[in-house]
């Protein structure tokens, strides 16, 4: 009867569940979404709908697993061997948290196990428009993956109109990102970057920076700066130019420095000094900010509060 049945707590998840339940109509013509606030006509009658469907979404967010009803779906999803697809939300502010974080808030270990650790396909709710599509998109493919149609399927390319990973995109020039060992993250996103896009280059970095030779060098400003930060404000490019990469390759000049914004950012000082070297010298600076809980994303107003102030 129902293609797909949204489990959620309507304190932190009822907006995200409405808005998945429209967004699913556009993308899938004739799809069948329980919503409680649409179907619901028995509270008592939980299980009967978990039973008249074939996929059930659990919203993970703040009080699910404390809420007996949510519970009570879960446990019938689990007895009755249904599949199940894992929506975390991502928003501290919208009743986020990690997946260990929400895992801790279940009281029975049972059920913990058999939604945590069953193999469940996860997906990360995301809120800005261009991640949500992609967010929809792995939601839609567990739906079809689970619909007599898609029975034997197990990979099921999707493509949704105006996805960002349909446009072409090219770089104008060639492009050297430095990545810094004292950025937690930012070496393994340059590398997806240089998978995904043409014409980029890895810079690595190592040591104390350096100061040009035969480029434009800074000079120290007495009075403004201490030696320490004039030495720490020396060009990039030099080291980037005369240090070896692994390989024993020489490596070109860097054009960019990518920052890579997570919880672990700012832990290390040397990053600090290599931010201001690169501004200093006028480098670019390509800031990504982590969104993922996984891999330590956070909200982006944390880096009010954590922000170095001779950053800020």
């Amino acid at each position: 009867l129902w293609h797909l049945f949204n489990s959620h707590i309507w304190s932190t998840g009822q907006d995200a569940a409405a808005a998945i339940k429209k967004e699913l109509q556009l993308l899938l013509p004739g799809i069948n979404v329980f919503l409680d606030v649409d179907d619901l006509e028995d509270i008592g009658a939980l299980e009967t709908y978990i039973r008249q469907s074939q996929l059930i979404l659990c919203f993970l967010s703040r009080g699910y697993l404390r809420s007996a009803n949510c519970l009570r779906e879960v446990c019938a999803a689990l007895d009755q061997g249904k599949a199940i697809v894992l929506v975390q939300e991502a928003d501290p502010a919208k009743g986020g948290g990690s997946l260990p974080e929400l895992r801790a808030e279940c009281e029975i270990e049972e059920v913990a196990a058999g939604l945590f650790g069953g193999g469940h396909p996860h997906v990360v709710w995301q809120r800005i428009e261009e991640f949500r599509v992609v967010s929809l998109k792995e939601i839609a493919r567990a739906v079809l993956l689970h619909s007599p149609n898609y029975q034997g399927v197990a990979r099921l390319p999707l493509h949704i109109p105006g996805e960002l990973q349909q446009k072409t995109l090219a770089l104008k020039g060639p492009v050297a990102l430095w990545v810094s060992s004292a950025n937690v993250g930012a070496r393994e996103l340059a590398d997806e970057l240089c998978e995904t896009i043409g014409g980029i280059t890895v810079v690595t970095a190592r040591g104390r920076l350096t100061r040009a030779r035969g480029q434009r060098g800074t000079q120290a400003r007495r009075g403004s700066k201490s030696e320490a930060s004039a030495e720490a404000s020396a060009d990039f490019r030099a080291e980037a130019s005369e240090g070896p990469e692994e390989g024993g390759q020489v490596q070109p000049p860097a054009t960019h420095l990518l920052l890579y914004l997570s919880e672990e950012t700012w832990k290390d000082d040397r990053l600090v000094e290599q931010v201001q070297a690169a501004r200093a010298d006028k480098l670019p600076i390509v800031m990504a900010h982590e969104t993922r809980p996984q891999r330590g994303g956070c909200q982006f107003s944390r880096f009010f509060e954590t922000t170095p102030q001779v950053l800020a």
